[in-house]
């Protein structure tokens, strides 16, 4: 079963679930949750930022010269390749230090170790190069789906995560953001008010609470819970009232696979540049197989298309954004003419190996691109170098 018929699978479970499990009585809150991002002001819910730069990526946070965005895309099981990427990139010793790393899903997963730099590249390769289903999911049987939110538990997951999020983790977290300023931000999607939130992770390792590992852990889990497949994180804005008002987040990929913070009015005074690296193949890929003309083929297609344009228009708006800053991009992904034969659910230490293999030799060849392929009739008219030259002048 691909992805798609999945995430269908899941769905029409849910919908049977629904008539089995009680229903919510209270309307969830509309406050963004604690140690989100809030857009308009680039400051963290509950938190007092005043000693930290007043922009997110207006300032070069690291002292290189430079203001450096590292964006992470989600891909299921094909996120070794980006831990690949990262080893590959250390080995060619060209690799910057970012002032700002983002991630979704997959990509959320990987983004700590990213965020701290060449000396995680081992315990990333431990972990993402031989990671298998036990380490990150429990099937649950047939019967108890009717009962619940989700065909999978996460348990797995969350306890790699907790091994993996020490208080030691968290406190190098802090330290980079109480004194130089750097980000460290993911995205889940907010079911009920739909709406992207960024977390503000390294906001939330420089908490005293005794509580904010678990906190930390949860905006990762919720960014890569899969609607149906994975349980929703149910999340309320105060974490003193954990039961009050409570939202439904699930996966960030939902509504953007890759994200940078907003560049509208950053006034940079050093050069940009924006780092991609994207764990999926960009570009639509034709199946061998006709589509049955039936009602769980037909929706796996569509959703699979719907995830794919996701994707494409993720990557591209980030592009834009970079390009219209005045900024450089970068953007890597896993090639197109490389076959699968496992689905992006399915966690083998044959596909791991061999997702961070490729990366790995990618990374050493500095295999990036400096745009994005052209994906549709709206992309091939736009004069790149046009813009560019209307920017600089």
């Amino acid at each position: 079963m691909s992805l798609p018929r999945l995430f269908i699978s899941a769905l029409l479970a849910a919908f049977v679930s629904s008539c089995a499990t009680q229903p919510r009585t209270e309307t969830p809150s509309l406050f963004m949750p604690w140690g989100a991002l809030r857009q308009d002001s680039s400051q963290t819910v509950f938190f007092n930022d005043a000693t930290l730069a007043p922009s997110i990526v207006m300032a070069d946070h690291t002292g290189d010269g430079q203001v450096v965005v590292l964006a992470l895309s989600g891909g299921g099981s094909y996120g070794p390749f980006g831990a690949g990427v990262l080893a590959g990139w250390t080995g060619l010793g060209t690799r910057p230090e970012p002032d700002v790393v983002t991630g979704v899903s997959a990509g959320a997963l990987l983004a700590t170790y990213a965020f701290l730099g060449p000396v995680y590249d081992a315990a990333a390769k431990n972990i993402y190069a031989s990671i298998t289903n036990n380490r990150v999911y429990e099937r649950r049987n047939l019967i108890s789906v009717a009962f619940t939110s989700s065909v999978a538990k996460q348990g797995p997951l969350r306890q790699l995560m907790e091994g993996m999020m020490t208080d030691e983790v968290l406190d190098t977290v802090a330290k980079e953001r109480r004194e130089r300023g750097r980000r460290l931000l993911v995205a889940s999607t907010d079911l009920d008010n739909g709406r992207v939130v960024v977390w503000d992770l390294s906001a939330i390792a420089t908490s005293t609470r005794p509580d904010r590992r678990d906190i930390y852990v949860d905006a990762l889990m919720a960014s890569s819970a899969i609607p149906g497949f994975f349980q929703p994180v149910m999340i309320s804005p105060e974490p003193d009232s954990p039961d009050a008002r409570r939202q439904l987040h699930v996966d960030g990929s939902l509504s953007t696979s890759v994200f940078i913070p907003s560049l509208v009015d950053a006034n940079l005074q050093q050069p940009l540049k924006v780092y991609a690296i994207i764990n999926s193949q960009m570009m639509e890929q034709r199946g061998e197989e006709l589509i049955r003309v039936n009602a769980l083929d037909i929706s796996a297609a569509a959703l699979s298309k719907v995830m794919r344009t996701v994707l494409q228009r993720s990557v591209y708006d980030v592009f834009l954004a970079t390009t219209m800053a005045g900024g450089e991009f970068y953007v890597l992904g896993i090639p197109e003419d490389v076959e699968f034969k496992s689905p992006q659910y399915q966690f083998t230490p044959e596909l791991s190996q061999s997702l961070y293999d490729l990366g790995l030799k990618l990374g050493q060849q500095n295999a990036w691109r400096n745009e994005p392929p052209r994906f549709d009739s709206l992309t091939t008219q736009i004069d790149l170098t046009s813009i560019r030259a209307r920017i600089r002048n």
